[in-house]
């Protein structure tokens, strides 16, 4: 009774509100590859897309100090409304990391994504009940996990539950996500000195232990830990992943049917060790199509590649009901070969490299102050977008229905002429 909704669940879309193309690359202004790879994998995050293209935080954002949903807002938009440009990633998200010194990305991502999360709390005042966990980052990225310890004397349970926003895997002795999970969630026998000590027998007795996620999130984010904590080592070893990953076998309540999440973005450090290599992502944008985001550099890519990198962090969403009745994807299916359109647009994303970029600090001014009206984003598509082929029903469907009806009513003859064609 005293939570207090922060956030209305209904506002947040598993899918692309439009089909968005690929958007602009991004400039490495010395080692900073780390912060680009993971600023991309957050852009194409559709929930927290759709949210930060509505403008509506910055419209009510009242904090006069520095707000990272405002710097992270400003960073998507300029991204997805300008593609075929290379732009240059806002000071304020680098302010807390160094220039020209490696870093972490999973680092970077943790801090901006709490920074986020902090930035959706209503200044400093008590909140009673759950209400952190109806905050925008919390109802995307957040999940509870449940630790249950059973006495193996008088049969008593004991739950915990933690949040998290995050889940970190062990790989060094798992050869696919599928068995790091496993080895997660592997009950733990506690007996000798690692005995439990009961609340109700009074005493250190042997207890079973459990580990379970109990609520999952909207965006599964796994982090892989491929660096150690004393040597700074890395461990290269290839660990399989999915393009679609249940996670029912790992939840606390087994009942209830598969819990599939779909990949939408990977990011791979190449290197030996986390003192040197270099951070790139693969994401996949609004219109399904997938794309390696080296920096500056964008080009068009297939799912069989994407499934080939040595991953550092996994970006997977829920299946939707609407996502179902479309295309679903599936491991066995097979990868979709690049057409002309596909190599056309990965030509002309690779030329960003080397020219066709836009004044950053204008471009910084300017999204400052202002927001673009849908006019001249169409204008933009037109002018900087090669124009993907979409399935016109896909497009019809996310029409309103009135205006669904008046084109169906205009044309009706004329689909019933040309619906083979269709």
């Amino acid at each position: 009774p005293m939570t207090k909704q922060l956030a209305p669940r209904d506002k947040f879309l598993l899918t692309w509100k439009r089909p968005y193309g690929v958007g602009a690359g991004l400039w490495n202004m010395g080692n900073t590859c780390y912060m680009n790879a993971a600023l991309q994998c957050l852009t194409y995050t559709p929930p927290l897309a759709n949210y930060m293209l509505s403008q509506e935080h910055s419209q009510t954002c009242h904090r006069q100090e520095f707000c990272m949903l405002c710097t992270v807002q400003a960073h998507i938009t300029q991204v997805l409304h300008h593609p075929g440009h290379v732009i240059k990633p806002l000071h304020a998200l680098t302010a807390a990391f160094h220039t020209y010194k490696q870093e972490d990305a999973h680092e970077f991502l943790m801090f901006t994504v709490d920074a986020m999360k902090k930035a959706c709390l209503p200044g400093h005042k008590p909140l009673g009940g759950h209400s952190e966990d109806t905050t925008l980052i919390r109802q995307i990225f957040g999940g509870y996990w449940r630790s249950q310890i059973k006495c193996l004397h008088c049969h008593g349970i004991s739950d915990t539950f933690d949040p998290y926003l995050d889940i970190a895997l062990d790989i060094e002795a798992a050869q696919s996500v599928n068995q790091a999970l496993d080895h997660l969630v592997k009950p733990e026998h506690l007996d000798g000195e690692n005995a439990y000590h009961c609340s109700t027998c009074l005493k250190k007795v042997s207890a079973s232990k459990s580990l379970n996620l109990h609520t999952s999130s909207k965006v599964l984010i796994l982090a892989s830990k491929r660096f150690s904590d004393f040597t700074g080592n890395k461990i290269a070893r290839e660990v399989r992943y999915p393009e679609c990953l249940d996670m029912q076998p790992y939840m606390s309540q087994q009942k209830r049917g598969p819990l599939v999440y779909v990949l939408y973005a990977v990011l791979v450090h190449a290197g030996r060790s986390c003192q040197s290599g270099h951070y790139f992502c693969c994401v996949k944008a609004g219109n399904g199509q997938w794309y390696k985001m080296d920096d500056a550099k964008v080009t068009a890519c297939d799912i069989s590649s994407v499934l080939s990198q040595p991953a550092y962090v996994l970006f997977s969403i829920q299946k939707t009901e609407l996502e179902r009745d479309s295309r679903p994807a599936s491991v066995g299916r097979e990868p979709r070969a690049l057409g002309a359109e596909d190599t056309d647009m990965g030509a002309t994303q690779g030329k960003l490299e080397r020219g066709s970029c836009i004044k950053v600090s204008e471009l910084e001014e300017h999204f400052e102050k202002t927001t673009l009206s849908s006019d001249q984003w169409k204008c933009l598509q037109e002018q900087n977008r090669p124009k993907p082929e979409f399935n016109f029903r896909k497009i019809e469907s996310t029409l309103p229905s009135n205006v669904v009806g008046i084109h169906q009513s205009n044309h009706k003859s004329e689909m019933k002429k040309n619906h083979a064609e269709q």
